[in-house]
């Protein structure tokens, strides 16, 4: 793996919060292969998610964060064509609609594939860590929790 290929994963991240953010569900379709598995349940999703229409279908229908910001990003060859990409994530829900407002965050570890259209996601796996309700929502203060 190079560094244009490197670049390109930090690229598909990157088109992946968008495409959610925007509401974009053809765009967001097309970063997952046909066959990609997504795996959500440590991070609230029923139940692990099979095919990219089904991905699609089920974010669809979900509470979304005010925005999606990715960091860290770590990708690891896993062979010519195949990386490893271990990633954080910190997601704000703070529209007027999100109750409690909070901010979240956790792990993504995905399995990326090379195409003739650049790199997609074979698998995505969403692990919440942890969550912050900022102000006095409570009568208690700031409220802290791992997951």
């Amino acid at each position: 793996m190079d560094a244009a290929d490197i670049i390109e994963i930090h690229q598909l991240l990157g088109r992946y919060g968008h495409a959610l953010d925007h509401q974009r569900w053809d765009e967001l379709a097309g970063l997952f292969l046909a066959d990609a598995v997504l795996d959500y349940t440590r991070a609230g999703a029923p139940e692990v998610f099979r095919g990219a229409p089904a991905i699609v279908d089920w974010f669809r229908g979900v509470t979304h964060p005010s925005a999606h910001h990715v960091t860290n990003i770590v990708a690891t060859a896993d062979g010519p064509d195949r990386a490893v990409v271990d990633s954080k994530f910190l997601v704000p829900y703070t529209r007027p609609a999100h109750h409690p407002q909070r901010l979240a965050g956790g792990d993504y570890h995905d399995t990326v594939v090379r195409t003739s259209a650049g790199w997609r996601f074979a698998e995505k796996v969403c692990i919440k860590r942890w969550q912050l309700t900022p102000g006095d929502q409570t009568g208690l203060g700031p409220r802290h929790a791992t997951f």
